[in-house]
């Protein structure tokens, strides 16, 4: 039994009427009694001493012989591990019994004070002597030291011993109860206070500061290990506490690898160049389990005094070891959950940017943006194929500077890793370019550079160029983070081909209009510039309306073909001077359709055609060709109804002359509410002055060129 603990255990035995026990039963059986510890001190005071003993005792030297003799008979008894017979210096017999608790001799009891014969008067004589005291006095006490035979005696005295015995075993099986019900308890609070939080840090700090309570270690840490190859070092200092004046106790790397390999505690000096043990500062350093794997290490230091961690304290830590360590484990699983959570956001998020832009560099920049954030890498770059070149050229990046932007803006993917990665179309990850040993580099270096992942951009199963990361310190990217970035990679090709494919598009609609635009104004010389006039008022009219830019130009382009419906239209119809009969006023009325139906092949934006489709409907209703009345009738189609109108006023006809721009505006405001939306023509009406006089002379002046080069402006601009 260690030392602090068997002090409590004596306390405890003087606390139960130890005393009173040994009093009793020494009185009894008529023998004089004492328990002492295993050295030979008392750890109670002697009861039922005869008169001879008492007189001996009553005698400094007395005295001190029974001591001796007592220490010698202790001695004894814990050597031959059983009960002895021994004689004192005066001649009388005892014997010694020793007291074992959970194996361990804890006590021994000394019984005696009585002879196997009378003791003769020239010993007694001789003893009066060498102790002072008077020889007649303790002849006369030795004539009533009890006369015992040696069976009595042994029964006796084994008879005292087993009740003692008795009574010790179950004090101590008392304090063993005590004391696992104390750990139970502390096991429950401590088991509630780690799991009061998913926050590693906090756990760890936490469960360390009640180990240091319960321990009463001054100092500790919490080491979290790595969860990637076995022997890697990766570790995460998760949590130490320490006073201001010592050092923080980290374990050495042989430490923990003893620790993670054998899955049992480590006692170790944390200064082990100091001198004295409290200087040297023992310490314990114990796994941290969860699912049979050790996960992490406990380490603590700095008990009272410098005693060392005992081996009780190792298991129960162990135990403890076991709580915090599934605690941690849940908190390390929720924060993955989290970083995975953020990832699939920051995912989303491009996703939704991909599918609602067609701005390929608004694509680029959300993705690369997601990759810094969500991998917390320092540089980001993207690199797109040039099939004609074989290069790799610079397309997008993140935290590189303008001078390593232009010297590295083309490379050539020849025996390095860019080149490994469009070969194989895996991903290749570099922990540490400058450990890095295996011959593969990149085709440009810097100091700066020190860990590296690069995927390849794919999309329909070509490789259009890589997607490559960088952090400043060495760093083990998980598996999760590469293929997070292999999945931004897929986006960023998606986004690529898109562009690709929407280019091809807007070619293809670029083709379109000019041969429609051209057939038009071929066949109508009154529609020469009418069209960029009604297209740049009915824009800036959007823009006094507060619509946005996307709106803006939608509007614009549908100014620019409304009356594309009219190639359809026979020319003595269109080209008519005087009024029209009512056959050929339904031709003629039939243009918004015609033009609508001419786009939709194409593939405008529905916003345009819709615009094209409806320009004639009055905001009253009774237009054509669908009757639509207020907000039914699409917002585009009703600026481009107001500005059509005000140019149709405005320009002369065979049969009528041109209204100056005042009368134009005062027909719009009679007819707002009728033919026209009020809030449109309030805001045509605040186009600046100056605006709308420009538009008409610069606007006025449309010739077949002039027309293609806005549609060709217009349609090489993403909408």
């Amino acid at each position: 039994m260690e030392r602090g603990k068997l002090i409590q255990y004596y306390e405890e035995l003087k606390h139960i009427g130890l005393q009173r026990l040994q009093e009793s039963m020494s009185q009894a059986l008529g023998l004089a009694a004492l328990v002492t510890c295993p050295d030979g001190q008392p750890l109670t005071e002697i009861s039922n001493l005869c008169s001879f003993c008492a007189l001996l005792n009553a005698s400094p030297e007395g005295r001190a012989r029974c001591a001796a003799t007592r220490v010698v008979s202790t001695r004894a008894a814990l050597e031959a591990g059983r009960a002895v017979r021994d004689t004192c210096h005066a001649g009388l017999v005892h014997l010694a019994v020793p007291l074992r608790v959970a194996g361990e001799t804890v006590a021994v009891l000394v019984g005696g004070s009585a002879a196997l014969q009378p003791l003769t008067e020239e010993a007694v004589a001789q003893l009066a002597r060498e102790t002072g005291i008077d020889r007649e006095e303790l002849l006369a006490a030795a004539r009533t030291v009890p006369l015992w035979s040696e069976e009595r005696l042994w029964i006796a005295a084994e008879m005292m011993g087993a009740v003692t015995e008795t009574v010790a075993q179950l004090l101590y099986t008392r304090q063993e109860l005590q004391k696992k019900a104390d750990e139970i308890s502390a096991l429950f609070e401590f088991s509630k206070t780690v799991s009061g939080s998913l926050q590693v840090a906090e756990a760890a700090r936490q469960g360390l500061q009640a180990v240091l309570e319960l321990t009463g270690a001054t100092s500790g840490s919490v080491i979290m290990l790595g969860e990637a190859r076995p022997g890697a070092a990766d570790l995460e200092v998760a949590a130490t506490l320490e006073p201001y004046n010592e050092l923080r106790v980290i374990p050495a790397g042989e430490i923990i690898a003893a620790v993670e390999r054998e899955a049992v505690a480590a006692h170790f000096d944390s200064r082990p160049g100091e001198s004295t043990p409290e200087e040297k500062r023992p310490a314990v350093a114990v796994p941290l389990t969860a699912g049979g794997k050790v996960t992490g290490v406990l380490t603590l230091a700095g008990k009272p005094g410098g005693q060392r961690f005992t081996g009780e304290e190792a298991i129960f830590l162990t135990t403890l070891g076991t709580i915090l360590g599934l605690a941690l484990e849940n908190a390390r699983l929720f924060r993955k959950v989290r970083e995975r959570a953020a990832m699939l956001e920051r995912l989303i998020e491009v996703g939704q940017v991909l599918s609602s832009h067609l701005d390929v560099d608004l694509v680029l920049e959300s993705a690369l943006a997601s990759v810094r954030d969500v991998l917390g890498a320092r540089w980001c770059a993207l690199r797109v194929l040039d099939e004609n070149t074989g290069e790799l050229v610079l397309r997008a990046s993140l935290g590189m500077n303008q001078k390593l932007q232009a010297r590295v803006a083309r490379v050539r993917p020849e025996d390095n890793l860019l080149g490994e990665v469009l070969q194989k179309g895996e991903a290749v990850v570099v922990e540490d370019l400058a450990a890095n040993g295996s011959g593969r580099h990149l085709p440009y270096y810097a100091l700066e550079m020190r860990t590296m992942v690069v995927v390849p951009v794919k999309a329909g199963g070509k490789i259009l160029g890589t997607l490559k990361v960088y952090s400043p310190v060495p760093r083990r990217w998980s598996e999760e983070e590469v293929e997070y970035l292999g999945t931004v990679a897929a986006q960023v090709g998606l986004a690529l081909e898109n562009a690709r494919l929407y280019s091809s598009l807007r070619e293809y609609y670029l083709s379109t209009v000019q041969a429609l635009a051209a057939a038009l104004e071929a066949k109508d010389v009154y529609t020469r510039g009418h069209s960029i006039r009604v297209a740049q008022w009915a824009r800036s009219c959007a823009r006094m309306l507060g619509l946005g830019a996307e709106a803006e130009e939608q509007v614009y382009m549908a100014g620019l073909l409304h009356d594309l419906g009219k190639i359809g239209i026979q020319e003595d119809i269109l080209l008519k001077p005087g009024p029209l009969t009512p056959e050929e006023r339904k031709e003629m009325q039939g243009h918004p359709e015609v033009g609508a139906r001419i786009l939709e092949p194409a593939r405008f934006p529905a916003a345009v055609i819709a615009a094209v489709r409806h320009h004639h409907e009055d905001y009253g209703g009774g237009g054509y060709p669908a009757g639509l009345s207020r907000e039914e009738i699409p917002l585009l189609a009703r600026i481009i109804r107001v500005a059509d109108a005000y140019d149709a006023m405005t320009s002369a006809r065979p049969y009528r002359q041109a209204f100056t721009p005042q009368e134009a505006y005062e027909e719009l405001k009679r007819c707002a509410g009728r033919q026209f939306d009020p809030r449109v023509v309030e805001a045509f009406l605040r186009i600046p002055q100056e605006k709308m006089e420009d538009i008409a002379i610069r606007g006025g002046g449309g010739t077949l060129i002039a027309l293609l080069g806005e549609i060709l402006f217009l349609l090489r601009r993403p909408l």
